[in-house]
């Protein structure tokens, strides 16, 4: 079997045509505006054969009519430019038909130049009419061939009639005359045609190298976001959605080196849920979950400050880092904390030391300073904590640091 090795080019998609009509739209525009001095410099060298006819008046009538139509069109491109930059969502449609319409006029100017002037002119004179004429068609080819229609409406309406005339006024000569205008005319369209064709791949490639980077900055902000949620995840605990202890660290280490630089002190809580293991061999590991998103949503909301850090660090423990906060301030947190919970009443039948969950909390503080780390700032709470439920528990013990170099 043969395999087909042509390589066929995906048509393009009605938002690509859409893109394309506007990019062109004002490419048409921004042409015109460099094309009314040559156009009105053309039109001088016909109003000036007219000066050697008997139609002086029509041809100085004809040349103020065709500035009037060109200084309009300058205009209207003008026009088009102020309301381009002020709201680029326009109704294209309009602006071009606006455009289309005018280049309809001029060529019909061009066209009726040709008869008003030239039917007063000797033959010879008549050529060089038609050498102006082809040469604004030409010349029109940059700035009008943009838009295949455009260009070539220009041609027919400014040239043709003319050109036919004098052909058939010239009689043997004007059938060389009409033979060449052919051969100019299939050039014209032939330049054209490729003109569109070049500009049509050429957006092409802009608008699907437009689209694949907006598509790549979309995948990378998406990615962003995932890598993000990703992170956020991993430095969060899944059952109860406080920090983990895998972000208290990172916390902890920062936050140790600011208050070190400051000379600020900084104090920790450790709290552990009284008689937990008891509670889930009571009522279940399901209930056990409950609880403890329970006791984290009491135990955040007495926290106010952003700076104040709330954890999940394993189990039944969390741990609160509370910076420029001394032992009083950690006193009454720890109070108030033990206060809510009891406010809440959240039931523990088997409870040796009361009917509802308790905690019990050991505190630390200190200056950080070379003498101590963060990690015997943590040992002093955790030993303090573990005073607490060797005192009975459901108590609040404050520990001294333990000088380290560690």
């Amino acid at each position: 079997m043969q395999l087909d090795t042509k390589t066929h080019k995906a048509e393009p998609t009605p938002e690509m045509r859409a893109w394309m009509f506007q990019e062109k739209v004002i490419m048409l525009h921004r042409n015109q505006s460099q094309s009314w001095i040559i156009s009105i410099l053309a039109s001088t060298i016909i109003a000036y054969l007219s000066l050697d006819s008997n139609n002086i008046i029509g041809g100085i009538i004809w040349w103020l009519i065709f500035i009037t139509v060109t200084l309009f069109r300058t205009w209207n491109t003008h026009q088009f430019c102020q309301t381009y930059t002020k709201n680029k969502q326009i109704n294209y449609q309009h602006w071009f038909n606006r455009f289309f319409a005018a280049t309809v006029i001029t060529g019909l100017c061009w066209g009726a130049g040709g008869f008003v002037v030239g039917s007063y002119l000797e033959p010879l004179e008549q050529v060089y009419i038609f050498i102006v004429l082809i040469g604004v068609g030409a010349a029109a080819i940059p700035f009008l061939g943009v838009m295949k229609r455009v260009a070539l409406i220009f041609q027919a309406v400014s040239t043709i009639p003319y050109v036919i005339y004098i052909s058939i006024l010239l009689e043997d000569r004007g059938t060389i005359l009409l033979f060449m205008f052919a051969l100019y005319i299939a050039a014209i369209i032939a330049s054209v045609r490729r003109m569109d064709i070049n500009l049509t791949e050429s957006m092409s490639l802009q608008y699907n190298n437009t689209q694949m980077v907006n598509s790549l900055s979309e995948s990378n902000q998406e990615l962003q976001n995932a890598n993000e949620k990703l992170e956020n995840l991993s430095l969060e605990d899944a059952l109860t959605q406080l920090h983990n202890r895998r972000y208290f660290e990172t916390q902890l280490k920062a936050e140790w080196k600011r208050e070190s630089r400051d000379q600020k002190i900084l104090t920790l809580m450790v709290i552990d849920i009284d008689y937990f293991k008891l509670y889930n061999d009571t009522y279940g590991h399901a209930e056990g979950d409950a609880c403890l998103k329970a006791v984290a949503q009491i135990l955040r909301g007495c926290i106010h400050r952003p700076a104040d850090i709330i954890a999940r660090i394993g189990g039944e423990e969390f741990v609160v880092m509370l910076p420029d906060v001394d032992v009083d301030g950690a006193l009454t947190l720890a109070k108030q904390m033990q206060h809510q919970l009891h406010l809440a009443s959240l039931t523990h039948a088997t409870s040796p030391l009361s009917e509802n969950i308790t905690v019990s909390i050991g505190i630390a503080s200190v200056v950080p300073d070379e003498s101590s780390t963060a990690l015997s700032l943590f040992k002093s709470a955790d030993k303090a904590l573990y005073k607490a439920k060797s005192k009975g528990r459901n108590q609040i013990v404050v520990g001294k640091i333990e000088l380290s170099l560690e």
